[in-house]
């Protein structure tokens, strides 16, 4: 039977993969982002993720198997509002609507950049649930001359905390649904753009990853990894980080 799934971020890069994927082998796929998208909505506001919810209550009848949080990047400004509260928000906001499916399922969609450094004030307002807090240390993170990317990896980084914390208890395994993380190394998106035109960033990073033929990698790899997590062959899996990376995560950490 066909099951009905949410990907937001689902107008280019790995959200389109993904949902490609998903419509490929029949299923449904309801599209969020800010353009080209059944859901145009913008997760780095309250009003967008209010408007992701009502959206897809709508298309859905009420219905969800899956979601697929995947929506991410942004310039520094919005960075945590997208990559971790937006985030958060969507998997916690569609959850009541999982609860209708025989075999609900949920993945977040992180990056090898939470192995970065990373804000630890930052990265606690976040998992406090303080968006203003978060703010409030991102803006003088980067007034201080912090790297927007390693604004990046502590979003990513507390968004892999946060579902750590959160998947074994009441409301996701409790609930029997699955909650997991998926986190890509360097794929060739949009999003990816600004690392890659720069040659030199470009090969240092491409030195990292031990597997040769995803050097980077595309969108195409990884979306069935994704498309398994909020399968119902995903029976027990919880709470997992999934490095679908080339290698980059294993060779830095041993």
């Amino acid at each position: 039977m066909a099951r009905t799934y949410v990907v937001t971020g689902s107008a280019s890069g790995i959200g389109a993969a993904t949902a490609a994927w998903l419509r490929a082998r029949g299923d449904r796929v309801i599209g969020c982002d800010l353009r080209d998208a059944e859901v145009r909505a913008d997760l780095s506001t309250r009003d967008g993720r209010a408007a992701l919810v009502d959206g897809v209550t709508l298309l859905g009848g009420g219905h969800l198997d899956g979601v697929v949080a995947n929506a991410g990047g942004g310039p520094p400004e919005t960075m945590l509002a997208l990559n971790f509260f937006g985030a958060v928000a969507t998997v916690e906001g569609l959850r009541p609507l999982l609860a209708t499916s025989a075999a609900p399922r949920a993945v977040l969609i992180s990056s090898v950049a939470a192995l970065g450094p990373f804000d630890a004030g930052l990265v606690d307002a976040c998992l406090g649930g303080d968006e203003a807090a978060a703010a409030a240390a991102s803006r003088a993170w980067t007034a201080e001359g912090g790297s927007p990317a390693h604004l990046y990896g502590s979003a990513k980084h507390a968004l892999n905390r946060w579902c750590r914390q959160v998947a074994v208890g009441p409301t996701w395994a409790g609930a029997g649904i699955p909650l997991n993380v998926v986190a890509p190394g360097v794929v060739d998106t949009p999003a990816a753009a600004w690392i890659l035109s720069n040659p030199a960033h470009r090969e240092e990073l491409m030195r990292r990853v031990p597997l040769t033929t995803v050097r980077p990698a595309r969108p195409e790899q990884i979306a069935p990894l994704i498309a398994w997590c909020v399968s119902p062959e995903n029976a027990l899996l919880v709470g997992q980080l999934l490095f679908a990376d080339g290698g980059f995560e294993c060779a830095a950490r041993g």
